[in-house]
């Protein structure tokens, strides 16, 4: 049960940030796979000897001894965690926090749209815009290694991989959006939607650097997302998956519970 008239107002504010996002996550994937070759192997393992700490923080590490490992070297350690977070926090500012800020759902509750019919509006246009994001991207870099190097990609292992990333910024959405469904004002959003997710994006970072510091990794979502186990092919990463699935399945209803209740100016 959902506003379509919601619905299409909120394509029409999310399409350009989306866009923007998408066009940079296109850029690196493609960039990433054109760079598959030894020789740029050797080289960026010569970074990797010279910068460890640097190179750590940001995922970079490790050996490639496929295309599927170089992906998952380049990729998934910090461009597909950062970017998709940046267009999160963006488009719940949007769809849910800017409204409440400036009146406009109060406006929209005084019509015969329920609350109830608003908030599953809300959010199963955030959950679609992410889903789209992974999908899309996941469909040029697959497209993109096939021209590139023809067969060399595991596409089951690489949908499998875009897959719990994409449950992992689902759960990520989730924390934004029910900051959103509690906060009162941008400051307040931001300082707990904006500001949690960042603190476990470098929590992360600071426990790629080193043994001393990978206590961080056991209170940090990011360390849900099952790399090692998809890469191993190992039968546990679908437990690490529906783990994921119910942060933001529990995140997404307590939200909505909580945008029910709350009292809104009219």
């Amino acid at each position: 049960m959902i506003s379509f008239t919601l619905w299409k107002r909120n394509l029409k504010v999310c399409t350009l940030p989306f866009l923007v996002i998408f066009a940079m996550l296109c850029m690196y994937t493609t960039v990433i796979a054109y760079m598959y070759n030894p020789e740029l192997s050797e080289m960026l393992s010569g970074y990797q000897q010279a910068l460890p700490e640097l190179m750590a923080a940001v995922g970079m590490t490790g050996i490639a001894s496929s295309l599927l490992e170089w992906m998952q070297i380049y990729l998934y350690g910090f461009i597909m965690l950062l970017f998709p977070l940046i267009f999160i926090l963006v488009m719940v500012q949007k769809l849910l926090m800017g409204p409440v800020e400036t009146g406009t759902l109060a406006n929209l509750l005084a019509t015969p749209n329920s609350r109830k019919k608003i908030i599953c509006t809300q959010i199963v246009s955030m959950a679609l815009w992410m889903a789209f994001l992974i999908g899309l991207v996941t469909a040029v870099g697959a497209l993109s290694c096939e021209i590139l190097f023809p067969g060399e990609l595991d596409i089951g292992r690489y949908l499998a991989l875009n897959f719990s990333t994409l449950l992992l910024q689902e759960a990520i959405v989730g924390i934004v959006f029910l900051a959103a469904c509690f906060a009162s004002s941008s400051k307040m959003f931001y300082l707990a939607g904006a500001g949690l997710p960042v603190l476990f994006f470098l929590m992360q970072m600071v426990s790629n650097m080193g043994e001393k510091l990978e206590i961080l990794r056991y209170v940090n979502i990011y360390s849900l997302l099952p790399v090692e186990e998809i890469l191993k092919e190992s039968a546990y990463f679908p437990i690490q998956d529906a783990v994921m699935s119910g942060i933001a399945a529990a995140l997404f209803l307590l939200g909505a519970w909580q945008f029910q209740k709350r009292d809104f100016s009219l």
